[in-house]
């Protein structure tokens, strides 16, 4: 009578499949030397890199390859581009908004006055305007100092005020 064998669940074999490839000589050598440091075979080394490369190509950027960070950064170049475009193309609608209004309300300032008081008040005006326009730049000045933008101001843009707080 034989002694009873336990039944052990069997595995079942991998089927594998031979690829050829070609290594150049220097890297033949340093997977040699790879293999016999770590002790493990060519076939699992080469394996394991190519499930890992296949596995996270796209999640990993320091697995892509050079030709993939190239058109990532060039893809990323155009995007500020993008929105540096985008943001003067704001500033300069709001510049020329701003600038026919002002000349709207001064334009009898740019023209000369036909009597002394006139001329007066004229003199008067540019004064206060002067004072304000000094205040203005200052005040200008501050906040670009302290990182404020004009494109921050403006609603339903990205990168607004308005969507960086998460308000309306």
């Amino acid at each position: 009578m034989s002694p009873a064998a336990s039944p052990s669940p069997t595995v079942p074999k991998v089927r594998r499949v031979r690829i050829y490839t070609r290594f150049s000589h220097a890297l033949r050598k340093h997977l040699f030397a790879y293999c016999a440091a770590t002790g493990r075979s060519e076939r699992a080394v080469i394996e394991d890199a190519v499930a890992r490369y296949l596995a996270n190509q796209a999640k990993d950027p320091s697995t892509s390859g050079p030709l993939d960070r190239l058109a990532q950064a060039i893809d990323d170049d155009r995007r500020l581009r993008e929105r540096q475009h985008r943001d003067l193309e704001l500033l300069s609608e709001a510049f020329g908004r701003f600038l026919r209004l002002w000349m709207i309300v001064h334009g009898p300032t740019l023209t000369q006055p036909d009597t002394p008081e006139g001329a007066n008040t004229l003199s008067q005006q540019r004064a206060t305007g002067e004072a304000f326009y000094k205040k203005l730049a200052a005040a200008i000045a501050d906040h670009f100092r302290r990182g404020h933008r004009f494109v921050h101001d403006l609603p339903g843009l990205e990168g607004s005020r308005s969507e960086r707080d998460g308000k309306p």
